[in-house]
């Protein structure tokens, strides 16, 4: 998640880049234009949040070399967008001014450097470290950003793992199986999930009939589940 801003940013660069000795140049202000009008529109709040909360983007060495397209690189408190767009989230996140407050006065402290932030080790472990393993060891001091920043960090950037739970749940609770309370098909789920994640560790799911059942996230194996008991024993 922390790194999608920053991609996409260089992403632009490297086209023009590859455009000044080529025969499209001519059309790569066009091109350009669709570009960030497209990344306008696909940017949120949490692109730009996880990218004021990675360590790595605040290092001297790493904004010392210029970004594709010859562009000097920025840290993420010197962009206005991303510092517009971490305000926002914190408003979104907070739940009274005083906690806005708390957390501006934290994110002040971490790109500043300040308390703990400002020792070799944390220098040296911000561009060698895992952000949200940097956060964690590195943020007693900004209790309530450390937490925002390691759920952030943690996001997935691809729907597939949620995709996978509604499919569970519209077996579970469908046209024939109407009856079920909420409570009741959220258990069903629940369990239905851990239990093929359990099931990974096994032997069974490393080789033999059911090697790895779980790939295709549309198939449960709940209807022939009576058939393949049968061939296993």
């Amino acid at each position: 998640m922390e790194e999608i801003y920053e991609k996409i940013d260089c992403m632009i660069g490297e086209i023009r880049d590859l455009l000044i000795k080529n025969k499209h140049a001519v059309d790569y202000v066009k091109m350009e234009e669709i570009l960030v009008s497209r990344w306008e529109k696909m940017n949120i709040t949490m692109h730009c949040l996880g990218f004021a909360l990675n360590t790595f983007f605040y290092d001297s060495k790493y904004l010392n070399v210029e970004a594709p397209g010859g562009v000097p690189r920025r840290a993420p408190n010197q962009d206005r967008k991303v510092v517009a767009e971490v305000l926002k989230a914190f408003d979104r996140i907070s739940e009274d001014e005083n906690e806005k407050a708390e957390l501006r006065k934290q994110l002040a402290k971490f790109q500043n450097k300040q308390g703990m932030f400002g020792t070799s080790y944390d220098r040296i472990d911000a561009t060698t470290m895992s952000p949200v393993f940097w956060w964690s060891t590195y943020g007693s001091e900004t209790l309530e950003l450390a937490e925002i920043a390691i759920k952030v960090l943690t996001q997935p950037i691809s729907s597939s793992s949620a995709e996978r739970v509604w499919s569970t749940y519209s077996y579970i609770h469908n046209i024939k199986r109407n009856r079920l309370n909420t409570k009741r098909a959220d258990k069903l789920v629940f369990i239905h999930s851990n239990i093929r994640l359990s099931s990974r560790f096994t032997t069974s799911y490393k080789e033999g009939p059911c090697k790895k059942w779980d790939i295709d996230p549309e198939s449960t194996y709940f209807d022939d589940s009576t058939v393949r008991l049968e061939d296993l024993r």
